[in-house]
This record gives C-alpha cells, structure tokens and sequence, in this order.
C-alpha cells in the first residue's frame, strides 16, 4: 500500500469517529500543554534572575560589611564607637597583595537623608571612585555629562552624579543637569546622569536609579574617611560598606574568593563581613533549573504515560470494532505490514496533532499567566517559549504514539483473515 493510500485510509478511519479520536488524545494534548506552559514560565524566570546576576558582573567578587549581632562583636573606638567591617587596612593589603585583582573599588554610604523641598525622600548618597560605574551594569545617559573626579579637586564646588529615579524626585520634569543638591550640609552640583540597567543593584543593596553618587575623596574631605554612624546604630560604624573586586582571570575566581575569605577570616575577629560572587550565584542557579527541568520532566512522563495508555485502549477497542474490516482488507490483498502500518499511522497521527493542540494550548496558558500577573502586579512572570521546547514536545508526543501504538498495531495484523471476516 502506498503512502497515499495509507494517508486516505488514516483519515477516513478518524474522520469516522472524531468523538473517540479526540478523547484518545486529550490526555497528550493536556499533558504537553501544561509541560510547555511550565517549561515558558521556568525559562523566562530563569533567564530574569541569571540576567540580575549577570549585572552584578560574573567576573565581580562583592564584599559587604555586616554589623555583628553581639553587643561585644565590634571593637569600639577610643570615642565609645564599635568599629566593624571592612577597613582601610583591609582595602590596601588587597590592592598591594592579590595579583589576580583587577579593579578593586570601595563604596560608603553617607549617613544623611535627601529632601526634596522639605519632604524626605529615599534616595541613597553613595561615596565612590569613578571605576565604580564600570563594574557596575549602567549606562550615562546624557551626554553632556562631566567627568566623575576621583582627586579631591574643586573642593569649593562639590560635584555628584544622580541616578534617574533621583532626579525624578528631586527635580521632577526639570533639567537635573547644573542643579544644585543639599547633601549632609553641602551643596553638590549635578553633572551627570546615571541609569541602570537589567534592575540591577549596586553590591545587591543600593538601586542603582535612586542613588546619589559622590567621589569618595570629596566625602572623605568633608565628612571624614573613618567611620560612619550606621542609621539603626548610633554607637556603631564601618570604614567602608561595600568592596566591588573585579578579577583579571576568571578562571582564577575561585581561588581569589578563597583567598579573599582566608584574609577576612584571618585579619577579623568577628564574623562582619558578607560575600556575594555572581560567578557562584550564576553556578547555583542554572544547578537550580537543571533539577526543576528533571521535576518537570518526569512530570512530562507521567502525564504521557497517562495520555499513551489512553491511546493504546482506545486502539485496541478500535481493533475489536473493525474486526471485519481488517478482514475484508486482508481477502482484497492487504497484507500483515499494511495492517500494522496502518494502526500505527493512526497513533501516530493521534498523537502529533494531540501535541500540536498541546504545545499551542501551552503557549496560550503560559501568556494568560503573564498577562494576569502583570494585572494584578503582584509579581513579574515572563514566559519565554523556546522553539527547541515545541520541537522536542512534537517529538516526544509521535514517539509516545510510536511506543503504545505498536502492539495494538501488532495485534491487527495478526489477526486471521477468515476469523476476522465472520466476526459480526
């Protein structure tokens, strides 16, 4: 029998009974849709939070200071304040000592509050060097924008950068550019613009869009380079809140962050420091999804397993139904191979269509889920449908339909034709 026999007959044989071809295939249909609609929903979140962490830079090494929990953790000051964290000392002995360290760029937050007029806002002043902004994942945005100075130079006209959710608050729709900035007394002088990008946060703390950024030697001039209050804590104080250390070799990250620990742990008598490696965080994530794709994956079985028991039931009752006319086609000259050809196109035809309403039922479910978290606003869903996650479910619904479809199959073309043709 030729292929386009085979094609008429097939066709014929399930436009007879659509009711039950259907219902043969509703359990592949529901479990590849909701094996799809899963595999978006994953994926979309999976690409957000490796892109998050990919703008902290996966050749970055971020150590924060923590204040310690104990009352007699830090060590306190000749003035009664409890010094913790990271320190001057610690800065220079990594600069000098760890050869494997490109860029290492240290940040503290000023301990003051911004007004816009006279209404407290939460934007964040941040104390920094110009290398700051190429580690972290931002774009200046104005073009007119000047030269961020590390040197304490223009003492008389302190000058800071703004990120665009600050100059909203502070400025509204007006120019931010050359407009002055009340901070810790001082007024600062806008000359830059500063947007982040991918949502992504300064160390994972700061915003990198609602900040206020000062050259570290001009904070250090003003306010002192020693210690500053911490807000909760009035008796307590850090040098600096946040390293950012950017490696020359990343393969050489690991024993960097080794190192890096050793020394802290050597060099503090107090557990006040914090360690966030992108690089590891990236490792953790992707571990993360490879054993959520393994949940859903046998999820997947199951649901097939299900749907390909449903198929073979229904072709076997097909078998006793059209007894006489497996028969009839066998005393016209068909043979076993036509017969089992036959039945098991017929799966297979269940199935690829069963999993082609699957995979756009999947795709339909996955952007109704996105659509109704963005209506709601509670959470952020981006579902991403791959081509390869539609491709592999066509395939595994035809296999599906391979694999229970041959004994039914098998056991129409083993009938006897003289049997079969007086089977009423």
């Amino acid at each position: 029998m030729s292929i386009f026999e085979t094609i008429l007959t097939v066709y014929a044989s399930l436009t007879r009974h659509f009711i039950r071809a259907f219902l043969a295939m509703l359990g592949i249909v529901l479990g590849i849709a909701a094996v799809v609609a899963m595999l978006a929903i994953s994926e979309g979140g999976k690409r957000g939070v490796i892109d998050q962490i990919k703008a902290q830079g996966i050749d970055n090494i971020i150590v924060r200071s923590t204040e310690p929990k104990s009352e007699n953790a830090a060590a306190a000051t000749s003035r009664g304040i409890k010094m913790y964290g990271l320190t001057k000392t610690d800065f220079e002995h990594i600069k000098n000592t760890f050869s494997n360290v490109a860029k290492l760029v240290p940040i503290r937050e000023i301990s003051t509050e911004i007004y816009a007029g006279q209404i407290k806002t939460d934007i964040t002043p941040i104390a920094s060097t110009a290398e700051l902004f190429s580690l972290i994942s931002c774009n200046i945005i104005d073009s007119r924008t000047k030269p961020f100075r590390d040197a304490n130079v223009g003492i008389m006209m302190p000058t800071c950068y703004v990120g665009i959710d600050a100059a909203v608050k502070l400025f509204g729709h007006q120019e931010p550019l050359g407009k002055p900035i009340e901070i810790g007394g001082t007024s600062f002088i806008v000359i830059g613009l500063l947007e982040g990008l991918n949502q992504a946060r300064i160390g994972g703390q700061y915003n990198i869009n609602n900040a206020i950024y000062i050259p570290l030697a001009m904070a250090d001039t003003l306010w002192g380079n020693t210690v500053r209050a911490r807000r909760n804590t009035a008796a307590a104080a850090t040098e600096f809140d946040i390293f950012y250390i950017k490696v020359k070799d990343l393969d050489g990250l690991p024993d960097t962050v080794d190192r890096l620990r050793n020394y802290l742990a050597t060099t503090h008598a107090q557990n006040d420091y914090e360690f966030q490696v992108p690089y590891e965080l990236m490792h953790a994530a992707e571990k993360t999804q490879r054993i959520f794709t393994l949940v859903m994956t046998s999820i997947a079985a199951i649901s097939l397993l299900v749907g390909g028991i449903g198929i073979m039931n229904i072709m076997l009752a097909n078998i006793f139904e059209r007894t006489r006319e497996i028969g009839i086609r066998r005393a016209l000259g068909a043979t076993k191979r036509d017969i089992l050809t036959q039945f098991l196109a017929e799966s297979m035809v269940l199935t690829f269509i069963g999993g082609a309403l699957g995979a756009g039922l999947g795709v339909v479910t996955a952007r109704a889920a996105e659509a109704v978290a963005r209506m709601n606003g509670d959470m952020t869903i981006n579902a991403i449908v791959t081509s390869e996650s539609i491709i592999i479910s066509l395939i595994v619904a035809v296999a599906t339909g391979i694999t229970f479809g041959t004994y039914p199959a098998w056991k129409a073309a083993q009938l006897d034709p003289l049997l079969a043709l007086r089977h009423e």
